[in-house]
């Protein structure tokens, strides 16, 4: 006579994580990236599962079920208000949808933010959004094999690992400089960022050199950097500097209205005349721009719209599973008393 056994209680992912020790996330890496789990506990975690009659595509299904809620925003800094408009129209829209955005500073340098990325997508972040290019290949890497969903922005490239969805800030910087030359301007200081690892100042660096290359002859210009960041203070002392390095400069490019704060002021101290001995153009149209004295010349960017158009594409591709697809923005630029054509004089 047979006897019919009776069918053991199927094993899942939790009883696993007990058993080793360890958490259902580290359970589920194990199976489907390896890479990402050290050696020792990988093969603990592997050995429990096999004794326990644990099957990986259990682990896989688990890793894909996960559903938080949670988007995940990367940017430089939380000191300066462009960041602020863009996370805001961000996260409004995705609230519409029921998500919650962790928003983690990680300063300029795109190289250096593997940590606080695998911290969001290890405490549930079902979407990424990067200011910049994400320029470390083992972050790279690790986002793939996670199938994350990622927008890029800020910049626009086609060439890189995920979509972009910003503006391109050599282009921009481009028209910025090509107004000045309009102006009869041939001696020009531009004032950076952090340039390290930051892909906007290094495409606005290099649209000034090679924008002013085409007036070698006649042309002279200066770079100055601030690698601690964007500061009224590093306006003022620099064109203080200028001013004794470079006397001949006639126009100023700031790669931020901050910046130009701080030159206004020094022009002013100095007795300056802005702009008939000196024009200064800045960078992101903030909203103090049009108030200073002299009304600042600048290139609006499209901080807000960046923030939307890539709320638009998380929710589309985690509903639909619509591919994201890269976004050109365009810029405008801001014309105000703070520049004027050179005078014959100078």
């Amino acid at each position: 006579m047979s006897t019919t056994q009776k069918s053991l209680p199927r094993v899942n992912v939790t009883d696993v994580a007990k058993a080793a020790g360890v958490s259902v996330a580290t359970v589920s890496r194990s199976f489907n990236l390896p890479h990402h789990v050290r050696d020792d506990v990988r093969e603990k975690v592997l050995l429990v599962a096999s004794k326990m009659g644990y099957t990986p595509n259990s682990a896989a299904k688990a890793l894909r079920m996960r559903k938080t809620n949670v988007i995940g925003a990367i940017i430089p800094t939380l000191d300066h208000s462009i960041y602020a408009t863009m996370i805001n129209s961000f996260q409004d829209k995705l609230a519409e949808y029921g998500y919650v955005v962790y928003v983690l500073s990680c300063g300029f340098d795109s190289g250096a933010i593997y940590d606080k990325v695998k911290l969001l997508v290890e405490r549930g972040a079902e979407a990424l959004l990067v200011v910049g290019d994400i320029a470390d290949p083992e972050l790279t890497r690790y986002l793939k094999d996670y199938r994350m969903p990622v927008v890029c922005t800020y910049s626009y490239f086609t060439d890189k690992a995920f979509p972009f969805i910003g503006f391109d800030n050599y282009t921009a910087t481009k028209q910025l400089i090509e107004y000045l030359l309009g102006l009869g301007h041939r001696h020009m200081a531009m004032l950076t960022g952090p340039i390290k690892g930051n892909d906007r100042q290094q495409a606005r660096h290099q649209a000034f050199t090679d924008t002013l290359a085409a007036y070698k002859d006649d042309c002279s210009h200066a770079i100055y950097e601030s690698a601690a960041g964007y500061t009224i203070e590093f306006g003022e002392r620099t064109l203080r500097r200028i001013r004794l390095e470079s006397p001949q400069t006639t126009a100023v490019i700031c790669n931020s209205d901050v910046i130009a704060f701080g030159v206004l002021s020094a022009c002013k101290k100095l007795g300056i005349n802005v702009p008939l001995e000196m024009s200064v153009v800045g960078y992101d149209n903030l909203e103090f721009a049009e108030y200073l004295d002299p009304p600042l010349t600048t290139l609006a960017i499209p901080a807000s719209e960046m923030g939307l158009r890539s709320a638009e594409a998380l929710i589309s591709n985690l509903k639909n599973g619509s591919e994201i697809k890269p976004v050109l923005l365009g810029t405008q630029l801001m014309i105000r008393q703070s520049s004027h054509s050179i005078p014959a004089a100078v």
